[in-house]
């Protein structure tokens, strides 16, 4: 009856929770964030500051940090997020961004690098 019920638990639950994420530098130090984290080329790690963020590796090897969810432009130059916190992006039919409450690149300035305790 308890596994019934656990599988049932895990069907109705939401797919898609996002929650704070950790990951390990070069050295095995382990460094957390409210978001998404990534490495940088140098193996350093650096998180988004904001619990929806994306964390991503731009095309210098630099990783850049967004308030929500983010996706390459048109040229892979620069990375687009929404600019509310937890607001989808998806691209258009001609391959432009589109951003739920408008649109900003993300930065290295959205990033954090916390070690984890």
């Amino acid at each position: 009856m308890s596994r019934l019920f656990l599988i049932l638990i895990m069907v109705i639950s939401p797919q898609t929770a996002v929650f704070a994420a950790c990951d390990t530098d070069r050295f095995g130090v382990v460094y957390c964030g409210r978001g998404d984290c990534a490495k940088d080329r140098q193996g350093n790690v650096f998180c988004s500051r904001y619990f929806y963020g994306d964390a991503l590796k731009d095309k210098n090897g630099d990783v850049v940090c967004g308030k929500s969810q983010c996706l390459a432009g048109t040229r892979f130059d620069d990375f687009y997020c929404s600019t509310v916190e937890g607001g989808g992006v998806k691209l258009d039919r001609l391959g432009a961004v589109k951003c739920y409450g408008g649109c900003e690149v993300a930065s290295s300035s959205m990033c954090e690098s916390v070690k984890g305790q």
